[in-house]
């Protein structure tokens, strides 16, 4: 039987008739043979069937009766193509337990189809189909089996050139949506977490007419495998439609993250604090993406909206041709914490207080960032570590790429105040022209610091974005109270005024260093500064390496800023190889000595003796100190101390060497006194404190 009716059918086929007018024919003889002889098999093979936007090939068909006597079918495909996004499916098998033929169609109410080749276990669907006998319409409606109470159903029509596929899922577990996710060709996660979707698509000859679906996942936990992306108990809403427009497909999405945590590197997001919305419409073909308007919203953070352009290669990497994004309003501290604090890792912006807001513009075109456009409004930043403060900031910014023809834009910043290292400075506004590649100050400006003031006359920076670090600084500090800058730098009380110059001060791949020589006026001496560089200024770690010069300072005006105890005369000395990491000395040669054409009045105070002698370790030869205690002062010649430092230990030496230690003051006159140091090294953290001491102290009493 099974070889008489392949020859007709064969025949048929070779004589050019329709393959999908095949079907009735076939099953009206077995569905007749099998009513004749009742419980009989038979085995067919089809070469190909289609219809209306579908296409099946290499079909094998098995009928029996079952028990019941209902028409029992097991049927196996090689190919089977059907519009997207299903796609063309290869080694599928059915089993219809209820076939029912009549003179219109084919029904089949009970079958199961298993498809090949999709782990771990195939994918298994149940359900009913319905076939057209005249009309070549194809029906289903398609259940996937899920563990648990989930449900997700597929149904679809296509009839008349026409076709339409609706897929429905309730409470359905993502892990088990991964499979589905398979088979139709999409590279799904491993995440967890509850989906409720409903997907409506509509379709003529094969092409798509359009697509309506809208989306609620919940509890959506999971990661990439780098663990650049991660989400933790998400509630994701979306919805959205697509349809055809001049030969791409046009689409309008509209979605809302509300809960739980998500970090995409470096971003980490809190959304119940913070949540997402997201609107995106654009077009998209095989070519490309065209984004004609995307909006971000979130809470109390940034509001922006933006127009990119998308190219796919044939390898399927993608390329930004364009894009221009638009921030109306940008709020501080959320839009710091959140968008800006991860990319500042490392940096001296790293922890901020902030306040303010912000808005601009930014433009990509070729992959490379085009252009920044930023106006900031009453903005603070505020360094959690104390080294940097501005209040009130507000103006306007801008940066151009180089060589990108178009002008940069001058800037123009105002502040009413903040602190650098704990020293505050006053409200000032500066405006900077822009000529290719630079900033450069357009005229000088005056801040107000400690009573004084900065004058800088020269400002000028370069675009560190094309490889130009150049930084180049002149000013002039106008005096400004010792007093008020011992209070900021929590140092001992310091009397007089501090003034000089900063020439030529200037930054260079990462190294601040100044150019000529700081002079400052202070105790009615100089004090000067050259071969200066800090390494990473404002960062962990900062470097600061120096040569200091002291000329002819008042040690009265000395003595007494530092309550040290009186010492009349003046001072020359030196700190040659300064080397601090953090601020903190780590070596140098210091000296500090009475100069030896000093022709003034010198005296020294009992306290001032003996806090000198305690600092070198000795005491002070001469006359016994039952007798000083009638003097208050006394002469003396020469006065000399010095300290090498190498790491925590410092060699001291003084005028000369003594018969058992080093002189470090030698008296003149009666009484006579003689300060001699015995401590040849000392710890220089024990020195700091015991100097603290002294100058907190009221000193020791001699008597």
């Amino acid at each position: 039987m099974d070889r008489f009716l392949e020859r007709p059918l064969r025949t048929m086929h070779s004589l050019g008739v329709p393959s999908r007018r095949l079907i009735p024919a076939v099953f009206l003889a077995t569905f007749a043979w099998g009513q004749a002889t009742g419980d009989v098999a038979l085995q067919l093979e089809i070469a190909a069937v289609d219809g209306a936007g579908w296409r099946a090939e290499g079909i094998g068909l098995a009928l029996r009766h079952d028990a019941s006597g209902r028409l029992h079918a097991d049927v196996s495909v090689t190919r089977l193509a059907l519009p997207p996004p299903i796609g063309t499916r290869d080694d599928l098998r059915g089993e219809c337990r209820d076939l029912v033929i009549t003179p219109r169609r084919f029904t089949c109410n009970d079958l199961v189809i298993d498809i090949a080749g999709t782990p771990p276990d195939g994918l298994r669907l149940a359900g009913r189909l319905e076939y057209g006998r005249t009309t070549g319409a194809l029906g289903w409606a398609l259940e996937l089996p899920a563990d648990g109470s989930g449900k997700l159903q597929v149904d679809g029509d296509f009839a008349a050139g026409a076709w339409s596929v609706d897929v429905t899922a309730v409470d359905w577990r993502f892990d088990a949506f991964a499979r589905l996710g398979r088979f139709l060709g999409l590279a799904v996660p491993q995440i967890a977490g509850v989906l409720d979707m409903s997907l409506v698509a509509r379709g003529e000859d094969g092409e798509l007419a359009g697509l309506v679906f809208e989306l609620l996942a919940s509890g959506v936990t999971g990661g990439n495998e780098p663990g650049t992306i991660a989400a933790e108990g998400l509630r994701v809403e979306l919805r959205g439609s697509a349809w055809p427009r001049d030969e791409r497909l046009a689409f309008d999405v509209r979605g809302a993250l509300a809960s739980g945590e998500a970090y995409v590197e470096p971003v980490y997001i809190e959304l119940a604090a913070h949540p997402v919305r997201i609107v995106a419409r654009g077009l998209a073909d095989a070519h490309g993406i065209t984004l004609n308007q995307v909006i971000f919203d979130q809470h109390a953070t940034v509001h922006a909206d933006a127009s990119a352009e998308l190219e796919r290669s044939p390898d399927n990497d993608w390329r930004l041709v364009e894009a221009q994004v638009r921030v109306p309003r940008a709020e501080l501290p959320g839009a710091y914490a959140v968008l800006l604090q991860p990319f500042l890792a490392g940096t001296a912006f790293a922890e901020l207080d902030t306040s303010g807001a912000l808005s601009g513009e930014l433009a990509w075109r070729n992959g490379a960032l085009e252009g920044v456009w930023l106006d900031m409004a009453e903005v603070n930043f505020d360094d959690q570590e104390a080294r940097l403060a501005i209040y009130g900031l507000s103006g306007d910014l801008g940066w151009v790429r180089a060589g990108s023809g178009a002008p940069a834009p001058p800037l123009n910043l105002r502040w009413s105040g903040g602190f650098v290292y704990g020293i505050p400075f006053g409200e000032a506004e500066a405006r900077f022209d822009a000529p290719p590649g630079r900033w450069v100050l357009a005229q000088p400006v005056s801040i107000p610091l400690l009573e004084g003031a900065l004058e800088i006359d020269r400002f000028e920076f370069g675009d560190f974005t094309a490889g130009n670090h150049t930084l180049l600084f002149d000013a002039r500090l106008l005096p400004v109270s010792m007093r008020e800058l011992s209070r900021a730098l929590d140092w001992p009380p310091l009397s007089g005024r501090l003034s000089g110059t900063l020439p030529q001060l200037s930054h260079a791949e990462g190294i601040v260093s100044l150019g000529g020589e700081l002079t400052a006026e202070v105790f009615d001496g100089i004090v000067s500064i050259r071969d200066l560089r800090i390494q990473r200024p404002l960062q962990p770690r900062a470097r600061l390496q120096a040569e200091i010069e002291l000329r002819g300072l008042e040690l009265a005006e000395v003595t007494e800023a530092m309550s040290f105890g009186l010492m009349t005369g003046r001072l020359d000395g030196y700190v040659h190889g300064l080397d601090m990491i953090d601020w903190v000395p780590v070596a140098f040669d210091a000296r500090l000595q009475t100069p030896a054409d000093d022709r003034s009045r010198k005296r020294i105070s009992q306290r001032a003796v003996d806090n000198i002698a305690s600092i070198g370790g000795g005491g002070a030869g001469g006359l016994s100190t039952g007798f000083l205690r009638f003097f208050e002062d006394f002469s003396y010649d020469a006065f000399a101390l010095g300290c090498r430092l190498e790491g925590d230990v410092c060699e001291m030496s003084g005028l000369e060497p003594g018969e058992q230690g080093y002189v470090i003051l030698r008296g003149r006159g009666l009484p006579r006194i003689d300060v001699i140091g015995f401590a040849r090294r000392v710890s220089w953290s024990a020195l700091v404190e015991q100097l603290e001491a002294i100058i907190e102290s009221e000193g020791p009493e001699v008597r």
